[in-house]
């Protein structure tokens, strides 16, 4: 849980007056915090539901699942201005608060407990390190947002890198992605493998 703790660091960090700050797109900071904390809570809910199947094996599934259905783009982003009411009061003890739990509900669990998610049945070791993607890479918006210098664990962006790799093959961009982190062509602007 480095990535946790990673974006644990940064939300203690922030002032409470840039709470309100521009973020992400439509998001203010506490919107940002309160999507990416949720990289904890989903954990917690899921694990609460098992399945009794496994319906995806890898961790590039759950995503390519996600983006092979009707993504509700303005349902996610209430989603995060949600969450971001959820811990308004206190920013910095909710999501310390949280990661704790996790941490604490993960030695619990078996590696192969299935869970339940939003794509079908998953083993926890394969969903994990869909929420590690989603820590890196919102955490490092985060700091963007601020302003602040940005470290992520090399582990957490060891994940993340082979999950945008995957994406990329699997969604026919690998060869944009190759050559432009090789230097020999640049990427459009706004280029994502996640549309």
């Amino acid at each position: 849980m480095e990535a946790g703790d990673y974006f644990v660091s940064i939300v203690d960090s922030i002032e409470i007056d840039a709470f309100d700050a521009p973020a992400l797109g439509e998001w203010c900071v506490r919107d940002l915090v309160g999507h990416t904390y949720r990289s904890f809570t989903t954990v917690l809910s899921y694990s609460a539901v098992p399945s009794d199947k496994v319906d995806f094996e890898r961790p590039v599934d759950y995503f390519l699942r996600l983006l092979s259905s009707d993504v509700n783009h303005g349902h996610i982003a209430e989603r995060g201005r949600a969450a971001g009411l959820e811990i308004i009061e206190d920013p910095k003890m909710m999501v310390r608060g949280f990661a704790m739990y996790v941490k604490n509900k993960l030695e619990e669990l078996s590696d192969d407990h299935i869970m339940g998610t939003l794509t079908g049945g998953m083993r926890l070791i394969d969903y994990l390190p869909t929420r590690t993607f989603e820590l890196i890479i919102h955490t490092m918006d985060l700091t963007k947002a601020l302003g602040v210098e940005s470290s992520p664990p090399r582990r957490g962006m060891e994940t993340t890198l082979q999950m945008i790799g995957q994406l990329a093959l699997n969604r026919g961009y690998a060869q944009d992605l190759i050559l432009s982190s090789t230097g020999r062509d640049g990427l459009a602007r706004g280029f994502t493998v996640l549309s």
